[in-house]
């Protein structure tokens, strides 16, 4: 772990064990936070029109069990991680109003005690404003 580390958040690391497949890629993460359940059910769909020999899948990731959901939770558990592995008490990140990155990004840092700081963009500057 890098020195500096912010006590209180060091408990929330786990280590990574890094599936075969991916040993051969750079910059493999060292730790991951879990933020959410693991493996989320795929199940298949049956959509009209779809040919005999064609089968459609979605990955449930809208019941990883954590207050918020999506994708955007998975790559948090690393970045996150991350960040209080470098001794991080604060985190910073960008989008639009109304962007589910930055929403679920306040919310899992906050969880974890890490002061957040958010940069809105916005066409509308009065909306902009309602939101400051």
């Amino acid at each position: 772990m890098s020195k500096g580390l912010y006590t209180p958040l060091r408990s929330f690391l786990k280590p990574f064990a890094v599936p075969e497949w991916a040993k051969i890629l750079k910059d493999i993460p060292i730790w991951k936070i879990e933020l959410c359940m693991k493996n989320t059910p795929i199940h298949e769909w049956h959509l009209p029109g779809i040919p005999d020999n064609f089968t459609v899948h979605i990955k449930r990731d809208d019941m990883t069990g954590c207050s918020v959901s999506g994708n955007k939770i998975r790559k948090l558990e690393f970045l996150l991680a991350d960040a209080i592995d470098k001794g991080c008490k604060h985190v910073i990140t960008c989008g639009g109003i109304q962007s589910n990155h930055v929403r679920t990004t306040a919310i899992a840092a906050t969880q974890l005690g890490l002061k957040v700081h958010l940069v809105l963009r916005s066409m509308d500057v009065q909306k902009a404003e309602e939101y400051a």
